[in-house]
């Protein structure tokens, strides 16, 4: 026959209880004390993220033709058809630059040159002066410039040196490099020049055949 002692399983179970109640109370500090003390808070973080982009600058520009013609030449001529130059110019946020050069002599300067005679027409005189007016019996070449309302976005200004309208005789030298024949100061769409080529001759000038290159450039400013 067995026999329990209830004085004996009383204290074990009570012994059993207070341990399980000191860790209870143990993780419970241990959680409170990490609630309201800094050494064991956890720090706020933070974390940046860049992000880049880039927007390319797009320019263009043309001509409406690739030949224009004097014919023979006699006094003061224009030549035919005018020449109409076309620059876009997108995403420049300070605009383009229409620029305008020709090869004339390698040795001398800007103007219509033959090779059978190796001499030229300078331009826009002999002088090769920014401009000139055009007179019958005297040799100059070059060519006037206006804008259109062709086109959107910022309007071009004119380079001085080529700003003169078609009632008049001045005209503006080309040279071998490169010079302004306009410019925006901000995007601009498909905006047009007019172009119109001037020549004269002397009497003294040799009879040849005369040709020029002339290069239109576009430049984000």
């Amino acid at each position: 026959m067995t026999s329990f002692n209830n004085k004996e399983n009383i204290g074990f179970w009570s012994a059993i209880g207070l341990v399980f109640a000191f860790v209870v109370l143990s993780w419970f500090g241990d959680l409170l004390r990490q609630a309201i003390s800094p050494e064991f808070a956890t720090a706020a973080t933070s974390s940046a993220v860049n992000v880049n982009a880039s927007v390319a600058v797009s320019i263009s520009c043309s001509v409406s033709t690739t030949t224009t013609l004097f014919g023979t030449l006699t006094g003061i001529s224009t030549s035919t058809p005018q020449v109409s130059s076309t620059m876009a110019c997108s995403n420049s946020s300070l605009g383009c630059t229409l620029s305008i050069n020709d090869t004339g002599s390698s040795t001398t300067g800007g103007g219509l040159y033959s090779s059978s005679s190796n001499s030229l027409i300078e331009s826009p005189n002999a002088a090769f002066n920014a401009s000139a007016t055009l007179a019958a019996g005297t040799e100059g070449y070059g060519v006037q410039s206006a804008t259109t309302t062709i086109g959107a976005g910022a309007q071009f200004s004119m380079g001085p040196r080529y700003n003169y309208a078609t009632t008049t005789l001045i005209f503006g030298g080309l040279t071998t490099t490169t010079q302004i024949l306009a410019s925006t100061s901000a995007t601009t769409s498909a905006r047009e020049i007019i172009v119109t080529h001037g020549a004269a001759i002397a009497s003294s000038t040799p009879g040849a055949t005369y040709v020029d290159t002339i290069t239109y450039s576009c430049l984000a400013n």
